[in-house]
């Protein structure tokens, strides 16, 4: 950066006391070392004295804050440093906050010379670890009074054999995916180059760029650390904007009062954002996004999985005996009937299209209502599975056949269980949809456009109705417009449904 004075007037000098909580390191030792010093928590027999300044840090955070751990007795030592401790230290949140908040100077992994001499120090460490594996089992076998040469000739060929993979793979490593993935040197060579023979800047008076550092070292910071360090009050999003974030945002959030995946931040946006702010988050209600509530939505995530609901949501035709001339569609349909898909004219109860995949909405609305069952209804109801998710033409036929369209990608069939063993299950179900309807923002029927819609149980009927649901609990979102039904919204695995993290999106918005 240029830095003198008036040269570039909107960038500020700062220096550390500016950036509180964060602490800076320069990591002088090589690869090599730190491999020896880690990988094998040879760093639990070192002296303090011998850690690398890293180590040294990370000793410390462990040290102030694991031992204060519900899970580790006072009268354990405080931990070394190891490989165990480390992980049990990510898992924390108030560690990995402050792991995060380290500011470490060291050689960027995309710099090295031509022959890769930092990485082949790593290769004078297999040997090492085979003669430790060796001793390892030559112990085991003395132990378990193993004496016959050719037994034991034949474990330590075995172990010879796994070592002998194990570098085969690290000198492809090195070869096929390290030494391609270097950019560094080359593009600071250029960089000096170009300095040196253009002379257009100095004319023009333009400031120059820093270049990369020659040396290949540069200071790394964790990109999620260095977001949570701006002010908190900051607004990302708010009611008018329009951003693909804000789809995600109104998908993830639609158990809160209910959304459509529009990339809109309108009126439902602002009051489901208020709702998730009152009721998960526990704090003031302002309605507009900001970084806290995007931390909370990755957060909500995290505490509400969905995999095993998933899983339990793929068609089951594959179980089934068909109808000739059907065949199994692996759990998301066939794509049949597929001139349907965008036919306005058809009405959605008897578009008979199967869409690729689970609508995403369906498991954020499942998340939103497991959250407000366990938490705030106060009455112990809890969802046991899905009993039903995707049901193709295979597996209609198969079942006399029916010909429901609903569960085509739509809707979830849910079963519950609750701890009054007095209460009956269809009042279960009952008392559990008015948890939805209460919070979810669902309704009875198909009448309202854009909802989540629930099929009648006992109590919500009219001279026509039948107990449709009687004993478990059908929503889906056949009311969306069809700009809400596109392929793109149904997916086939847990994964996609949860998409990258909110955090991760923010990141790479600009």
């Amino acid at each position: 950066m240029n830095i003198k004075d008036n040269a570039q007037a909107h960038i500020k000098r700062r220096s550390p006391w500016h950036w509180s909580g964060f602490k800076t390191i320069e990591e002088k030792a090589t690869v090599g070392e730190l491999s020896d010093k880690i990988s094998k928590n040879n760093v639990a027999t070192l002296d303090l004295a011998d850690y690398t300044p890293a180590m040294r840090e990370l000793q410390q955070i462990l040290t102030g804050t694991l031992i204060y751990s519900t899970q580790r007795k006072k009268s354990l030592p405080p931990p070394t440093f190891t490989d165990r401790d480390l992980k049990e230290g990510l898992r924390r949140s108030w560690t990995a906050e402050q792991i995060g908040h380290l500011l470490v100077k060291y050689e960027s992994e995309w710099y090295a010379d031509e022959v890769l001499s930092k990485w082949n120090e790593v290769d004078e460490l297999f040997e090492e670890e085979k003669q430790q594996q060796k001793a390892l089992i030559e112990a085991g076998l003395d132990k378990l009074g193993i004496t016959e040469p050719y037994q034991r000739d034949f474990a330590m060929k075995k172990v010879d054999e796994a070592h002998e993979h194990v570098k085969s793979n690290w000198q492809l490593e090195k070869e096929e995916r390290i030494k391609p993935s270097l950019w560094w040197k080359e593009v600071a060579q250029a960089q000096a180059q170009n300095q040196t023979t253009s002379t257009e800047q100095s004319e023009a008076n333009t400031p120059k760029l820093s270049n990369l550092s020659a040396d290949g070292k540069a200071w790394f910071i964790h990109p999620v650390a260095m977001i949570d360090y701006f002010p908190k009050s900051e607004i990302l999003f708010q009611k008018g904007d329009k951003h693909e974030i804000i789809r995600e945002i109104n998908i993830r959030l639609a158990g809160f009062g209910g959304n459509v995946p529009t990339d809109e931040f309108t009126e439902r946006t602002e009051n489901m954002i208020k709702q998730f702010q009152r009721d998960y988050m526990q704090v003031e209600e302002t309605g507009v996004v900001d970084i806290k509530v995007i931390q909370a939505i990755d957060r909500f995530q995290e505490e509400y999985p969905i995999e095993t609901y998933f899983a339990q949501a793929k068609c089951k035709c594959s179980t089934l005996k068909l109808v000739k001339g059907d065949k199994a569609c692996g759990g998301f349909g066939n794509g049949k009937f597929e001139q349907q898909k965008q036919n306005a004219n058809t009405i959605e109860m008897y578009r008979k299209y199967e869409y690729p995949g689970l609508h995403r909405t369906l498991f954020w609305v499942l998340r939103a209502w497991k959250f407000y069952l366990y938490h705030l209804d106060q009455r112990n109801m809890k969802i046991e599975l899905v009993k039903s998710g995707y049901r193709c033409w295979s597996d209609n036929n198969a079942h006399n056949f029916r010909q429901s369209t609903n569960h085509m990608g739509k809707a979830l069939d849910i079963h519950m269980i609750y701890n009054n063993t007095k209460i009956s299950l269809e009042n279960l179900c009952d008392d559990a949809r008015e948890v939805m309807i209460s919070y979810c923002n669902a309704h009875y029927r198909w009448n309202v456009g854009n909802v989540i819609s629930l099929e009648v149980g006992m109590r919500e009927k009219t001279p026509k109705d039948t107990a449709i649901a009687a004993t478990w609990i059908h929503f889906d979102v056949r009311s969306f417009e069809l700009k809400y039904l596109e392929d793109k919204y149904f997916v086939k695995s847990a994964e996609q449904v949860n998409g990258l993290s909110m955090q991760s999106l923010i990141i790479n918005k600009g």
